[in-house]
């Protein structure tokens, strides 16, 4: 089942069901039904029928022990952020998965009128989820929790970066909005860099990534901190680049800002120089950026 399809199967009690698990879980590991219980006011038969179901579909994720209890997976995490959106206007579909990243998931969507929209969720701790359930068990249920905050912290940084530097250039997604670890964009139709073998003015579009760089440092003060081909994206025909994946930005005042603002001018003219044949000079853009940006 597709999670749009997820989504839709969901009625409202469902969701009261998911909002009072939500609620409990900065106190408890796993939600006594008596809490749900009283946080819903759902009948008890009608209650457990939509744990069960709930629990089946691995929306939740069920303890028995002294008494029963239950607590969130990223399913639900997702689930509710769409809620949120939906009631917000924001979306009106969710569509097929187009992406899957080291610490995200992205669906395409679609906003009022039939825009074409990008939802990103942010999934820290997707690697170490694996590994911690292969090699030690008995950590990985204390560690959810932190990851779904660090998830949603990963989500409103990005947000708000993009906010910040769609300002002053296009030449990144535009946000939308954001609930919970979900980011929501314009939809990009491109193809990420490190698989395109040719470009018409490879000089033009590189200049349009340093843009985003400049723009970054000098006016929002902060350093995209992992750029490479992998982050950015090529619109075509008009070869527009769109530089993505913004959540682990460092401010200008960090102590190793100046060789993180470096390191990324370095590896994205090295790249350029290398794979069209050009030859820019990164040392000298990267003291004009830093002398513009002091």
């Amino acid at each position: 089942m597709s999670l749009g399809q997820l989504y839709r199967s969901l009625d409202d009690e469902c969701f009261k069901v998911l909002h009072a698990i939500e609620s409990y879980m900065n106190k408890y590991e796993y939600v006594p039904v008596r809490l749900i219980l009283r946080e819903t006011r759902i009948p008890p038969k009608r209650l457990d029928a939509i744990l069960g179901y709930l629990n089946s579909k691995k929306i939740i994720r069920r303890r028995v022990g002294y008494e029963v209890g239950y607590k969130l997976t990223f399913v639900a995490l997702d689930l509710l952020a769409i809620r949120s959106l939906v009631l917000r206007g924001v979306l009106e579909a969710i569509g097929e998965k187009i992406g899957v990243g080291k610490e995200s998931d992205i669906y395409e969507a679609l906003g009022p009128g039939g825009v074409r929209l990008a939802l990103k969720l942010h999934r820290l701790g997707r690697r170490s989820f694996k590994q911690t359930l292969r090699l030690r068990p008995y950590v990985l249920e204390k560690e959810t929790q932190e990851w779904f905050q660090e998830s949603k912290l990963s989500a409103q940084r990005e947000y708000r970066a993009l906010e910040e530097i769609s300002k002053h250039t296009k030449y990144v997604p535009k946000p939308i909005a954001y609930s919970r670890h979900a980011v929501v964009t314009d939809f990009i139709e491109g193809v990420e860099l490190y698989k395109i073998r040719t470009l018409t003015n490879p000089r033009e579009t590189l200049e349009k990534i340093l843009e985003v760089i400049r723009v970054a440092y000098v006016k929002v003060g902060i350093i995209h901190g992992d750029l490479s081909e992998y982050n950015i994206i090529v619109s075509f025909p008009e070869e527009t680049p769109k530089v993505i994946d913004w959540p682990q930005y460092f401010y200008k005042e960090h102590p190793s800002a100046k060789d993180i603002l470096k390191r990324d001018i370095y590896y994205v003219v090295r790249y350029f120089n290398k794979k069209f044949g050009l030859e820019v000079d990164w040392e000298k853009i990267y003291e004009d950026i830093l002398s513009e940006g002091e």
